[in-house]
């Protein structure tokens, strides 16, 4: 009286294929987080570390691949003479708090070199005694003491043998040309320097500005002062066109800045700055 029984309802093939579908996404997303672990830093993070928590300008050289690059006797001397301070350093942090500086060298130390302090067998702290008491008290803390910095150089120092991040609304102790650069940073909530001289030079800074209006300024700025560097070197037509060559795009409160020069041309330009 009831009729047949109700068969059974078969497996849904669309069931099967969402639960196949959410255990490959499953075991995707595991295999991904195992490899995060082990993504290499772009920063060594041991130097890294040592990293003060006042420091305002945070900056980084390649030694070795610096003193490898065909322009290295070409940079100016204060340049060179920087690296040749540290022989026995393969690269370096440099952090500056507006008034010091502290050099964090990563090499292989038999002993403390000349006015350093080892922060380990690798690592030698170069600086005023109060910044090596914090770099080392930070150390010990085991994390960085500027955090947004060091974001910001995780972001841009890969393959670079020269990067530098700034605390943007900063003034610093500038005189004569360089001076110039406070009024772009009070415009500025950060900006990045990265240099690469493996086959000519590849320079490229970028600023965020405040606000809109901020980064519309720094675009200003930057275009004024290329136009009057250009006009400048009237007499050396190649290094004019170098110049002129920059290119400047703005994209809300982002102002990039790129020049990119063959050996030659990078050559003359090194050479300019020099004097």
């Amino acid at each position: 009286m009831w009729g047949r029984p109700m068969a059974c309802p078969g497996p849904d093939p669309w069931s099967a294929r969402s639960y196949r579908l959410a255990t490959a996404v499953a075991l995707l997303g595991a295999t991904l987080g195992c490899r995060t672990s082990t993504v290499a830093h772009a920063i060594d993070p041991e130097a890294a570390s040592c990293i003060p928590a006042d420091t305002l300008v945070l900056a980084g050289v390649n030694l070795d691949r610096l003193r490898a690059a065909p322009l290295y006797s070409k940079l100016p001397a204060a340049a060179t003479a920087i690296a040749g301070a540290f022989s026995g350093a393969s690269s370096a942090l440099l952090a500056y708090d507006g008034k010091d500086l502290l050099v964090i060298a990563r090499g292989s130390f038999a002993k403390a070199p000349d006015g350093a302090t080892l922060a380990a067998p690798n690592l030698a702290l170069f600086g005023a005694p109060q910044l090596v008491a914090a770099a080392m008290a930070q150390r010990r803390s085991r994390t960085p003491g500027a955090p947004a910095l060091l974001a910001r150089a995780e972001s841009i120092a890969a393959g670079r043998q020269v990067w530098i991040v700034i605390q943007g609304g900063v003034a610093f102790p500038l005189s004569g040309n360089a001076s110039n650069l406070n009024q772009l940073l009070h415009h500025a909530e950060s900006a990045t320097v990265t240099a690469s001289f493996d086959s000519g030079l590849a320079l490229e800074l970028t600023a965020i500005g405040n606000t809109a209006d901020g980064a519309r300024n720094i675009e200003e700025t930057v275009r004024a002062d290329i136009t009057l560097a250009a006009a400048a070197e009237a007499r050396q037509p190649d290094l004019a066109k170098l110049l002129r060559s920059i290119r400047i795009d703005r994209d809300d409160r982002s102002v990039r800045i790129t020049l990119s020069a063959s050996e030659d041309a990078a050559a003359k330009l090194l050479a300019a700055l020099s004097h």
